[in-house]
């Protein structure tokens, strides 16, 4: 359940970061302004990159999240370093 949260909060932002990347590799171009023409393989798939960079949106309302499941991660590394067990 605690991996499935995890996944629902990151999400946003793991979209976001797979258009900024394709894009930037396929030499398109993606904004907020509306979507552009990006052909792939014969396939105008800017109104995809368009919505995936949108969803860079939704990460202002979860970076509390996100904050949270890091702080997390770091005190469960802690712990596993130390080798404190939790109840």
């Amino acid at each position: 359940m605690l991996l499935l949260g995890v996944l629902i909060v990151w999400t946003p932002f793991l979209l976001l970061v797979l258009s900024l990347v394709v894009t930037r590799l396929t030499g398109c171009t993606v904004n907020e302004a509306g979507t552009q023409p990006c052909r792939i393989a014969g396939l105008d798939i800017g109104g995809l990159f368009y919505t995936l960079m949108m969803m860079g949106w939704l990460v202002i309302p979860l970076l509390p999240f996100m904050a949270l499941t890091l702080i997390g991660a770091a005190v469960a590394g802690v712990l596993a370093l130390f080798g404190i067990r939790w109840p």
